[in-house]
């Protein structure tokens, strides 16, 4: 936002850094499954049950859900010019508060379930 004013292209900013956020988490999911691949033998360290994989499954689709829905709206963007100034009021705002609030939710779920992860599965 610049001078009170709302582009498309702020909007653009955030989901660009949005999806690589996204990502990340998808590949630190995919690092802590291989991890409970690597202790299955250990003695010190138990792996990770059912459960806990299905919920990491669960949380990997949740993730690329909303990472697809960002895209969908990436390309909705993408048919307007990119300084076209909109209001708090504007549909686009709307939209993209709200994926600000799935972002929000979905990141602090991530750090709360990967930080008791990795220390379950550390040494």
């Amino acid at each position: 936002m610049k001078g009170g004013n709302i582009n498309l292209i702020d909007l653009d900013f955030e989901y660009k850094v949005w999806k690589n956020r996204l990502t990340l988490f998808i590949k630190e999911i995919e690092i802590l499954k291989n991890r409970n691949e690597e202790v299955k033998h250990e003695q010190t360290i138990v792996e990770l049950n059912t459960v806990e994989l299905m919920v990491l499954d669960e949380h990997t689709e949740q993730l690329s859900k909303l990472s697809n829905r960002i895209k969908v709206q990436e390309n909705e963007l993408q048919f307007y010019n990119k300084d076209f100034p909109i209001t708090q009021n504007h549909q686009y705002y709307k939209d993209h508060e709200l994926l600000r609030e799935k972002m929000d939710d979905i990141s602090k779920i991530h750090f709360y379930r990967v930080a008791d992860l990795i220390k379950a599965l550390g040494i």
